[in-house]
């Protein structure tokens, strides 16, 4: 660690508000692009780079830094933003399972609600179109991302990012909708 940035962080810890506040805003556009760069969604990455900032303020007694203030930050926020990654991801499943069922009975006679099978067709209709592509193939289809690649010619890679994305956007876009609040 630098001397600088350890005479920075026994500041923090001794509660110098005017370090923190210079430190925040020094790191915090710069972090807010890093996390937005993870996870494609800039509110909540200025919520990730805010708490970690909370964090970094309220236990910084307890904060053991081997690193230079600048990468303690950016390895910070990666961190966070795989946790949120991997969070999103179980939560992701459980509503793609609910919309994969929504979608699939919309040629059941059981099925009684046309008007939220047209907001989730809707949905997916304002996707860009390779993205509608391999929404189709993955959920409707049941292909499998390497399946996908090769269909679309594209790397498994970009079929995971594509499919991170549409779900990120069809969860903004069917948010709005009242019938879908309760499961996003």
């Amino acid at each position: 660690m630098h001397v600088e940035d350890k005479i920075l962080f026994d500041e923090i810890k001794n509660r110098n508000l005017k370090v923190y506040e210079s430190l925040f805003s020094n790191y915090y556009p710069l972090l807010v692009r890093f996390a937005e760069g993870y996870i494609f969604d800039k509110q909540e990455a200025e919520d990730i780079v805010q708490n970690l900032f909370i964090h970094f303020w309220e236990d910084a007694a307890s904060i053991t830094l081997d690193l230079s203030l600048k990468a303690y930050f950016f390895k910070a926020v990666k961190n966070r933003c795989l946790n949120y990654l991997r969070d999103l991801q179980i939560h992701d499943r459980h509503n793609v399972l609910y919309l994969e069922a929504l979608i699939n009975q919309e040629s059941s006679e059981e099925y009684q609600d046309p008007e939220l099978i047209a907001q989730i067709n809707g949905a997916i209709a304002q996707l860009p179109e390779q993205m509608v592509e391999i929404v189709k193939l993955k959920y409707l289809e049941g292909k499998k991302l390497g399946e996908i690649a090769l269909i679309q010619q594209i790397s498994k890679n970009t079929v995971k990012t594509q499919l991170l994305r549409a779900k990120t956007k069809l969860r903004k876009i069917l948010v709005k909708s009242t019938a879908l609040k309760f499961f996003f």
